[in-house]
């Protein structure tokens, strides 16, 4: 059991990176600088339409967004993400 928790844990990890990774390419594309020095997304996107696109889960979406918005790199205002500094290469 132990071993088959310590891999499902590896591939949860593994798709985890994978999705951040596209995320991530998917908000650099479409973010434009701002003056104040942030880039934002003019495109109002639910978390859905990001995973369609993203071929994912709405839940991992969600997921990956509350993180970095935890950590201070997305805000969302008036429904638009804000990438307040540059997004990390892995999560």
């Amino acid at each position: 059991i132990r071993r088959a928790r310590t891999a499902t844990l590896g591939a949860r990890q593994l798709a985890l990176n994978a999705v951040y990774g596209r995320l991530q390419g998917q908000l650099d594309r479409l973010a434009a600088a701002q003056d104040d020095g942030t880039r934002r997304v003019s495109e109002r996107l639910t978390h859905q339409e990001m995973a369609n696109r993203l071929g994912c889960s709405r839940e991992m979406v969600s997921r990956l967004m509350k993180d970095l918005e935890r950590g201070g790199y997305v805000d969302v205002q008036a429904h638009h993400i804000v990438l307040l500094k540059n997004l990390p290469q892995k999560w």
